[in-house]
């Protein structure tokens, strides 16, 4: 496909651990195109032997305590049922149950699924514009490669997330630069840090704001071609966690996800020339349905530890795309994966992914640029009637830190003992146990690497005052 004249911005809202059919499927029962589910059509069983079917009943909170498990392993078993290692030719996706029962969950609650009433803004916005009900995680594991292929088109062979080894790699900011399209990544304050790589060279600050800069941008016309954005992934001091990484709330998802939507429509020139993605980095071990397709194209990437050929793509995890430019209820059965995002950049902005892009997974990823089918841009404004923002989160017993907060803990203090050795000798990752540990110790240090400006348009929020 050529570049879409139409479209100026292209802007990437990226969260953390939810599949398709947790988050999306049940809009089935009202649009039978999509490949969702309607209850009771699937189900795991237990290692009681007990049938666990597909329900609706997942809860805002409180549900998915015990985090699930989503590492490569972990996925080969919830795909294939049986454990990592132990021969298997094609997913049957029969392991989701067994896998959460491991990690001290309960069966029924992985195979809960949201009815559309219950996460209003999604379910809108899904109806509104495009579900793209066959997009897939670039990797059948974590959060950390999952969004390298978004950055970089690959994880390089990676399935850890060690700072070094993405050292002066081809990223799609450096090459939108070289293209002269500028690109952004805005992350959510100093606290919650950010999952973007390519924050990790100094030389590279440059491509960094925080929320309330995006915000800023788009109400004065300021917004680049390319735009990233990262939500809250810690709660801090009276401000909740957006990201929706179990077992965060999800209103505050919500609100947030409307938030950036609202910002968009700030300014019409904007609005009028946008394409925004909402999508989910991986399924961060919740169930879905769909059997993960073969990678088309392997850009010759493998892994020794865990042994992994890079030639099966992940679990499905939800996915909107929002324009004036879309029909109202789209459903796109196109197979996508995170390495479309820089490839979709990379048509529109620089050229044919097919010779502009540096490696083989975004060369032949599908692009989304021709969703903006309409001929006539939308004026129309969809009814949020119904969402409200979460009450206040009640005082609790400190939180364990995730997964991800300890692998971000890790990343951020490598990248200190580079460029800050003597703040990084005061600081020890192995003290941090608790999700207020973390928020702390990556506020302290992201302050020192990306340093924001007194007078900085995101001041609001990197002192906690946007709440959500």
């Amino acid at each position: 496909m050529p570049r879409n004249d139409k479209i100026k911005h292209i802007v990437v809202l990226m969260l953390e651990n939810r599949s398709f059919d947790h988050m999306l499927g049940f809009l089935k029962q009202e649009n039978p195109a999509l490949r969702g589910v309607v209850g009771g059509d699937f189900f795991n069983v237990s290692t009681g032997d007990v049938r666990i079917p597909v329900s609706d009943g997942a809860a805002y909170q409180g549900q998915l305590v015990a985090d699930p498990g989503h590492d490569v392993t972990d996925v080969y078993m919830q795909m294939y049922g049986v454990p990592f290692g132990t021969p298997a030719a094609t997913p049957n996706m029969s392991g989701f149950a067994q896998s959460y029962e491991q990690k001290g969950g309960k069966a029924e609650d992985i195979m809960k699924c949201f009815r559309p009433e219950q996460l209003p803004v999604i379910a809108t916005l899904a109806r509104q514009y495009a579900i793209c009900d066959q997009w897939f995680s670039s990797v059948p594991g974590p959060t950390l490669p999952n969004r390298a292929f978004a950055h970089f088109g690959t994880s390089f062979g990676r399935l850890d997330m060690s700072p070094e080894h993405f050292r002066a790699k081809p990223n799609i900011y450096s090459r939108l630069n070289k293209a002269g399209a500028k690109a952004r990544i805005y992350y959510y304050g100093s606290w919650s840090g950010t999952q973007g790589l390519t924050f990790l060279l100094s030389d590279q600050n440059q491509y960094f704001g925080l929320f309330g800069d995006f915000k800023s941008d788009c109400k004065n016309g300021k917004l680049p071609a390319y735009s990233f954005i990262e939500p809250a992934y810690s709660d801090h001091a009276g401000s909740l966690a957006t990201d929706q990484h179990p077992d965060h709330n999800m209103q505050a998802g919500e609100t947030f996800i409307r938030e950036v939507y609202d910002a968009l429509r700030s300014n019409e020139d904007i609005w009028d020339s946008v394409l925004f993605l909402i999508v989910w980095d991986e399924h961060g071990g919740i169930f879905d349905h769909e059997l993960p397709p073969m990678v088309s194209h392997p850009d010759g990437f493998t892994s020794s530890a865990p042994p992994f050929d890079f030639q099966r793509l992940g679990v499905r995890v939800p996915a909107i795309v929002v324009s004036p430019w879309i029909p109202a209820g789209s459903v796109d059965h196109t197979i996508y994966e995170h390495a479309s995002i820089p490839a979709t950049a990379t048509e529109q902005f620089i050229g044919d992914p097919a010779t502009a892009a540096p490696y083989a997974r975004e060369q032949f990823a599908n692009t989304f640029l021709h969703l903006a089918s309409l001929s006539t841009v939308r004026k129309d404004m969809p009814n949020f009637a119904a969402a409200r923002a979460p009450a206040a989160m009640p005082a609790a017993a400190p939180s364990s830190a995730s997964s991800l907060h300890l692998n971000q803990v890790q990343e951020i203090h490598q990248v200190l003992a580079r460029n800050h050795p003597e703040l990084a000798q005061q600081m020890d990752p192995g003290q941090v146990k608790t999700e207020a540990d973390a928020a702390a110790f990556v506020d302290r240090a992201l302050k020192a690497i990306h340093p924001q400006p007194a007078n900085s348009d995101a001041k609001a929020v990197q002192q906690g005052q946007g709440k959500s």
